[in-house]
């Protein structure tokens, strides 16, 4: 489940709250790595959906997209179809022209890091291919100093891209 922890001073302490209230699946699903952006006045949660706990990796992996107005109770939006049974570690961010661009880590085509678009956090198109060089996953993308850059978990330490156009790396 994902936990929920509050702060009254700007994140120099925190309590926690529960877990986030997400209508979905069983009790046996598992939620990994969720990415929350804020939009047209509501929370947007992408999040990973594993159907059960498993003795090796050999089970499908879904994004999902949950709205709130509140941070703890959420309602689902949709299964992101991105061409693969196998998507985790979602990151979202917001490009000059108003798309909200969305990589994840694609474990059938080696892991390597991929994208896809959306105009409205709803109707989503994957790109295809990958932008990476190499196996990795966590990819966590922000803007500094005119540049997009990407920090990815490359199992042996990070990589670190850099990218003028959030599409070449």
């Amino acid at each position: 489940r994902i936990g929920i922890a509050v702060s009254q001073d700007q994140g120099a302490t925190w309590a926690y709250r529960g877990v986030a209230n997400i209508p979905y699946g069983t009790a046996e699903y598992t939620h990994w790595a969720p990415d929350i952006v804020y939009s047209s006045g509501r929370y947007h949660m992408f999040l990973v959906i594993v159907p059960g706990t498993f003795e090796n990796w050999d089970a499908p992996r879904d994004i999902i997209h949950l709205a709130s107005a509140d941070l703890e109770t959420w309602t689902f939006e949709d299964k992101l179809a991105l061409g693969s049974d196998r998507v985790i570690d979602p990151s979202l961010f917001l490009l000059p022209d108003g798309t909200w661009r969305l990589w994840y880590k694609d474990e059938r085509d080696h892991s390597y890091i991929h994208y896809a678009d959306s105009k409205d956090l709803k109707a989503w198109v994957a790109k295809g291919g990958s932008i990476t060089d190499r196996s990795s996953e966590g990819p966590k993308i922000f803007r500094w100093r005119g540049q997009y850059w990407m920090i990815v978990d490359a199992w042996r330490g990070l990589a670190v891209y850099h990218s003028r156009d959030a599409l070449d790396w």
